[in-house]
């Protein structure tokens, strides 16, 4: 510590150290002075920064020929409001001095910011000529874009010409400056973002600048990042003639698979009637009895009757007739995916996908309800679950606006980066689903079926047996801003056997008997998991905080209608006006008719929007979850 220092504390204590659209961010400088000092200011910042960074080859227009490649970036102030602590608003109101000077001792300035719900990046355009400057790379970078030599070159060859022609302003900078413009969008704010290095970054900060009244004196500087995590904006709703309705609608990816020429496991055997009927035995012929021998008269036996022996009846004669004729038979089925539109993912939380066996056929098919037997299964509509896997990929596209002036133009760069996360990866061993146990689908016309088209019939499976499916805690919600764009596609392999697998060890029984169906889930919306709480819609519904001693706090921009998914379905509504709640109201219905109640009643959107307030636990919860890199923590600027 030198002669004096300065300290930037975020109070944390009610956010768990992550913050988010409509939070007030409070916090207190303190300056410790040793010796005396003299000051023009104390200003404290509030920025959000989004970097992105390639490498890229070197061309004939760099004039560097020792250097194959060369790094760009590319800075955007997505969040920035600032204000002036010291000196304080009263005394520069009527003092005329510019410099302030400070005795020895600790000084202490609260300040207090509101997070707005969009970017500002647009707005500010006084901001973004911010220059910078790379010590490792030797290169001058500005906000939107990069300040290289080039550049200087292309500038100062321009502003002669135009002197030269008695034009100075020359349509080819303007056309720069308009694509420049043009480069910047206005979005929801984006969520911190680290781990990937330089190549894609998005910082959140409060800064305090102690701006020396020397210039050879360097100012006193200090930073304390905070963790910034959106809000779920839910534009579910739509607005139609001033009224709130909801439509509920699916998205699904489906795949046929065929079990081709399966034979029954159960076969029943049809006996012809006249088999059933008792046969009559032949009659013997009248053969007149033969005299006893003397053999059987010295035994003393009885004259009786002879009867012929049977004819012999040749075991394989006429057996055909009593067994069926067996057919084999393919078993058509589809494995789907289903998501309520739009399809997302939420960290930590349960999949918010069903997974269903379809069928075409009747589920009678699968049973022997020919046989006066439906509730019992043939077999043949049995197929066995052996493995489940489940991956996200995490996409991360950049771009950087080069500026090569008004000769060659400006030039956009892109990348991407890309991580496969395993989500879940599940072995079963023959998980038994019987396609006879279908049901017909209620809603078709909900995922993409024709209803006037035949049946559809569908079996759920569990979700027990793929509830570990969770995202993990550290990913990032989907967004994009000027310069960074983070989406996701989920795959989901199912394999599938026709058979039971005896040695599940046995790779080569498991590639025989199996079959693999692959659904790709491209633009996966990864959400927050935050929501609106009264807190935070109390923090909206008031003006922007005063700033009677800011600098450059910019426009915030208009706070939108904010509104949650509601639990239940309802097809029709009546009027918004006409719907009025009377819950938890202190007043009786009595002083309501009699004109006594102060205020007006709850309208209907205030009764939906305070049903759908978060509960403060889970609000906190889904805050705590959310934490950076190390490396976010590093080269604030």
């Amino acid at each position: 510590m030198g002669s004096s220092d300065v300290i930037v504390e975020i109070d944390r204590s009610s956010t768990g150290g992550t913050f988010t659209n409509y939070d007030i961010i409070k916090g207190t400088i303190t300056l410790v002075v040793t010796n005396s000092i003299t000051l023009n200011y104390i200003q404290v910042k509030l920025e959000g920064v989004a970097r992105t960074e390639l490498r890229i080859r070197n061309d004939h227009r760099n004039r560097n020929r020792n250097q194959n490649e060369r790094f760009i970036q590319d800075v955007h102030k997505v969040l920035y409001d600032a204000m002036i602590v010291f000196p304080p608003d009263n005394v520069r109101q009527v003092s005329k001095a510019k410099e302030f000077t400070l005795t020895p001792g600790n000084y202490t300035y609260p300040f207090e910011f509101k997070i707005p719900l969009n970017n500002a990046c647009v707005k500010l355009s006084g901001i973004t000529n911010k220059i910078q400057y790379n010590k490792n790379r030797n290169d001058l970078v500005i906000n939107n874009g990069n300040f290289n030599s080039e550049i200087v070159r292309n500038r100062a060859n321009q502003l002669v010409q135009s002197f030269s022609n008695g034009n100075q302003s020359n349509s080819s900078n303007n056309g720069g400056n308009y694509k420049q413009s043009n480069y910047h969008v206005n979005t929801q704010l984006p969520p911190s973002l680290s781990g990937i290095g330089e190549f894609a970054n998005v910082t959140y900060f409060v800064k305090v600048t102690c701006k020396r009244a020397s210039f050879f004196v360097p100012n006193l500087r200090a930073h304390d990042p905070f963790i910034f995590l959106p809000l779920d904006i839910d534009d579910h709703f739509s607005r139609i003639d001033n009224h709130v309705y909801e439509e509920y609608r699916e998205v699904f990816v489906r795949k046929e698979l065929i079990f081709k020429d399966r034979i029954p496991e159960i076969v029943g055997v049809k006996i012809p009637p006249q088999a059933t009927e008792k046969k009559i035995l032949p009659k013997a012929p009248d053969i007149p009895p033969k005299k006893p021998g003397f053999f059987q008269k010295f035994m003393g036996s009885q004259p009786g009757t002879y009867l012929p022996s049977p004819v012999p009846v040749h075991k394989n004669q006429g057996s055909h007739a009593y067994y069926p004729e067996i057919e084999s038979k393919d078993v058509p089925f589809s494995f789907e995916v289903r998501f309520r539109y739009p399809a997302f993912l939420i960290p930590t939380k349960p999949p918010s996908f069903k997974l269903y066996l379809m069928s075409l056929l009747k589920p009678s098919r699968y049973t022997l309800t020919e046989y006066g037997r439906p509730e019992d299964s043939n077999g043949l509509g049995v197929v066995y679950l052996q493995k489940l896997v489940v991956d996200l990929t995490s996409i991360t596209l950049v771009s950087v606006l080069e500026e090569g002036g008004g000769v060659y133009g400006n030039e956009i760069h892109t990348g991407s980066h890309e991580e496969v996360i395993n989500v879940c990866n599940n072995s079963y061993k023959n998980l038994k689903f019987d396609l006879k146990n279908c049901h017909k689908m209620k809603t078709p016309s909900s995922v993409g079926v024709d209803p006037e088209a035949s049946n559809v019939y569908e079996l759920e499976i569990p979700t027990k047996y793929f509830e570990n499916c969770i995202l993990p805690d550290h990913l990032s919600p989907s967004f994009k801003t000027c310069n960074i764009t983070r989406k996701y596609n989920l795959s989901i392999t199912a394999v599938f056997s026709s058979e039971k697998i005896v040695d599940h060890s046995s790779s080569r029984e498991f590639h025989k008997k199996t079959r693999s169906v692959t659904l790709e889930c491209a633009n996966i919306k990864v959400l927050s998991g935050l929501n609106m709480t009264s807190t935070l819609h109390s923090n909206a519904s008031q003006p922007s905080l005063p700033r009677t001693s800011s600098i450059s706090s910019g426009v915030p921009p208009p706070v939108p209608h904010v509104a949650k998914r509601p639990s239940t379905v309802s097809i029709e509504k009546p009027p918004l006006h006409a719907r009025q709640s009377f819950e938890n109201s202190e007043n009786s219905l009595e002083d309501i008719g009699n004109g006594e109640v102060e205020g007006e009643l709850p309208t209907y959107d205030d009764v939906v929007r305070e049903s759908s307030y978060q509960d403060d636990s889970e609000h906190i919860r889904a805050r705590r979850r959310y934490q950076q890199h190390e490396q976010y923590y590093h080269n604030l600027a």
